[in-house]
């Protein structure tokens, strides 16, 4: 038990953010303006879905690299929460997604999963941002 208390004090409310994960469910058939389909397979991601965990302002250097030396990421996000999130994921950190009617949304994710690291009861990720937003 002294092992999960200590733990928990790395997942307090006060150090979470919240944000939003894409799951990755599959491919489907890609489809023109014009209703006709393009031969082409696309990916498909489920709606976002709102979570909340500690999210990490550093970027990796040689120094602190956690996951290798030879992953580049730019934040780690960290939970002892069981998130579905794996490499195929996608997320906004710090892009709000705006939603329609139907719960999806056409806003772009601004980071991609790298490196997942699950442990007994913490679980870290470390993400890059995407090509096309600006870094803070």
């Amino acid at each position: 038990m002294f092992g999960l208390k200590g733990v928990q004090m790395f997942d307090l409310v006060e150090n979470q953010r919240e944000f939003y994960y894409q799951t990755y469910i599959g491919k489907e058939d890609e489809v023109d303006d014009n209703g006709y389909l393009t031969g082409e397979k696309i990916p498909t991601y489920s709606a976002p879905i709102k979570a909340r965990a500690m999210i990490s302002e550093n970027t990796s250097d040689a120094i602190d690299m956690p996951f290798g030396k030879d992953l580049v990421y730019d934040k780690m996000i960290s939970t002892v929460q069981d998130l579905p999130i794996d490499e195929y994921s996608k997320l906004f950190i710090d892009v709000i997604p705006v939603f329609d009617e139907n719960g999806f949304t056409e806003t772009k994710p601004d980071y991609v999963v790298k490196r997942v690291s699950k442990g007994i009861y913490q679980k870290v990720w470390a993400i890059q941002k995407v090509d096309g937003y600006e870094s803070d």
